[in-house]
């Protein structure tokens, strides 16, 4: 991961509601949920996070989370997205203490939202490489985002599509027709994860991790 670049890592350190330490405002600096030491709200615009307290306290990093932005940067190819509810956190400080620590900043990105395009003619329009088959929801979701999900049924899933969304943009394949096809997560973020779409309810649910150096 040396081709990252720290402004990758402010953001995504941003979007987890990690911040960055400035020395300008060392004096407001504060522990985030993480455990890094920061100055609120670091990072690129539109990927800080969007508690709304105006509190000055450090997000909770299990919130659930509204805004768009972040989404449509990383995943370009799903199109534009409303009715996000998502987590965005690093999974070696919260939530999975367990594994073993990482010299760099893993980041969860987990939710589930609704496609402008629409489930069904997402589905609808990749090529035969990118056929969607059924697929289970993971049976292990987290807790905060249940509430959005009213069923475990009927959900749709492909591997190679999977790939092309979180492709680095520079190495997108150009497959598939309509807003996004081909475009992928910004180059030069390291990105694995899933992708479950289900035509009935209209949704998209997304569980994704990027590695941040």
């Amino acid at each position: 991961m040396g081709n990252v670049g720290r402004p990758g890592r402010r953001g995504f350190l941003a979007l987890a509601g990690v911040s960055v330490l400035v020395p300008s405002f060392a004096a407001t600096a504060c522990t985030s949920p993480t455990g890094r030491a920061g100055a609120d709200h670091g990072g690129r615009a539109g990927d800080g996070p969007r508690d709304g307290s105006g509190s000055g306290a450090p997000p909770d990093p299990l919130r659930v989370r509204t805004d768009t932005g972040p989404l449509h940067k990383r995943f370009v190819a799903l199109g534009r997205l409303t009715d996000a509810h998502w987590l965005g956190y690093d999974i070696d400080t919260v939530g999975q203490r367990e594994t073993i620590p990482s010299p760099d900043a893993r980041i969860r990105v987990v939710g589930v939202a609704r496609p402008v395009r629409g489930a069904a003619e997402i589905v609808r329009s990749v090529p035969p490489a990118e056929r969607f088959a059924p697929a289970a929801l993971p049976a292990d979701l987290p807790d905060p985002l249940v509430p959005y999900l009213p069923t475990r049924s009927g959900w749709q899933a492909s591997t190679a599509y999977d790939l092309r969304v979180l492709a680095p943009a520079s190495a997108a394949s150009g497959t598939g027709t309509g807003p996004g096809a081909g475009a992928g997560s910004p180059g030069g973020e390291r990105a694995s994860g899933r992708f479950l779409l289900h035509v009935e309810l209209d949704l998209v649910w997304f569980d994704t991790l990027f590695l941040v150096t």
